[in-house]
């Protein structure tokens, strides 16, 4: 809960500050701040999911389908936003963005029980778990009525309670920071590596965000140069197409991801189809000059991304193991989606640029944005090949 309340006042904070009309240096730095903060909250969010015991196994697809939904709802939340620019201007927007996500941000942190285990284990009276942490623990029902009281000792030699024997008895000992162990602790991170299918599930994710990234961040340049419309401004035009992309998201996160726990947890076919259709609806795009069309794309472009989105959950806790590292892992799984946002737009603007100017040598106008879409696509099918490298997902 920390970092989930760490995370969501330092995004909203920042989202507060760039309202305000800074220089370009300053809104960089409120940008990386926004940004950093997200992905705290996202990270600490995403080991709530798996971590508390309260969705079974043959309901991944299900509840990681809700999520997927409830994303997909919060985006068209923010598409609403997007379309109060320019009546009410960016200061306002960006205020109305801080509120509601302090509010969300509140409800969470509130609702949300965290149980602390620590690892703690029952263990047989006088033996003592060997390694750095060792436990110690009393139960008896003549303590103060309670049915179970905790020691923390720093052997078991030092535990000492009236009932000892009905005691079971184990010690925690807990190890010292030290930049041996951050060091340790930090090589083991990519320790979720050596499992083949997490493999996987990482380099075709990180593919799908590539795409999804080079589409998102040239989108109103898009609009702007191709398809633009009197009477409406980049931004609420934008801000439209992503309604139908919205509609049909949300219908298909929640169908499939059910659908396919009834089907006994079948994940690959899915992806790769969803995959297959955001590669063919890319090189539409590429060629469409039309804003009517463009909505029609965008309608099945959001069936097959919500069904990217309603397993993307299930696939990651299908592949990793149950055990104490959740956190950690899903840290892990969660970088495939920020190194799309460091890598996807530079990539995609040396594109644009480099082959906008030789279109217009040649007297084809729009030739970056064609190869743009067509780049995209690229990642799609590639993504939709890893997914069919996974042996433990069916």
């Amino acid at each position: 809960r920390l970092f989930l309340f760490a995370g969501d006042n330092g995004s909203e904070g920042e989202a507060g500050t760039n309202a305000t009309p800074w220089n370009v240096a300053l809104l960089i730095i409120s940008f990386i701040l926004i940004c950093f903060g997200y992905n705290l909250m996202v990270t600490a969010f995403n080991a709530t999911v798996f971590e508390n015991p309260i969705v079974p196994k043959d309901m991944f697809g299900t509840s990681s389908g809700i999520i997927g939904a409830l994303s997909i709802l919060g985006f068209g939340i923010g598409t609403a936003l997007g379309t109060m620019v320019t009546p009410f201007g960016y200061v306002s927007t960006y205020v109305v963005l801080a509120v509601l996500t302090s509010i969300a941000g509140f409800i969470t942190v509130c609702t949300y029980k965290e149980e602390r285990s620590d690892g703690y284990e029952v263990l047989p009276q006088g033996r003592v778990e060997s390694g750095s942490q060792s436990y110690v623990s009393v139960s008896s029902s003549e303590l103060n009525d309670e049915d179970d009281m905790l020691i923390i000792a720093d052997s078991v030699s030092h535990a000492e309670t009236k009932t000892e024997s009905e005691a079971q008895v184990r010690v925690r000992r807990f190890e010292k920071l030290s930049w041996k162990v951050f060091v340790k602790n930090l090589a083991d991170m990519w320790s979720p590596f050596k499992i083949h299918d997490f493999r996987w599930v990482f380099i075709s994710r990180l593919f799908i965000q590539m795409g999804v990234y080079t589409v998102q961040e040239f989108l109103f340049y898009w609009v702007e140069d191709i398809i633009p419309m009197e009477g409406l401004s980049t931004a609420t035009e934008t801000s439209f197409l992503f309604i139908p992309v919205g509609l049909t998201a949300f219908i298909s996160a929640l169908v499939v991801g059910k659908l396919s726990d009834a089907l006994g947890g079948k994940r690959k076919v899915f992806l790769f189809w969803s995959c297959m259709t955001m590669a063919l609806l890319s090189i539409l795009l590429s060629v469409t000059e039309s804003y009517v069309i463009a909505m029609i794309i965008f309608a099945f472009f959001g069936f097959a991304i919500g069904v990217f989105m309603s397993l993307d959950y299930a696939i990651v806790c299908d592949v990793l193991p149950d055990d104490e590292h959740v956190a950690r892992n899903l840290g892990v799984w969660h970088i495939s989606i920020v190194l799309p946002q460091l890598f996807a737009a530079p990539l995609a603007g040396v594109i644009l640029d480099a082959f906008q100017k030789l279109g217009k040598q040649t007297g084809v106008g729009n030739l970056g944005y064609i190869v743009l879409f067509v780049s995209t696509a690229f990642y799609f099918i590639v993504a939709a090949l890893l997914f069919k490298k996974l042996k433990g997902v069916k």
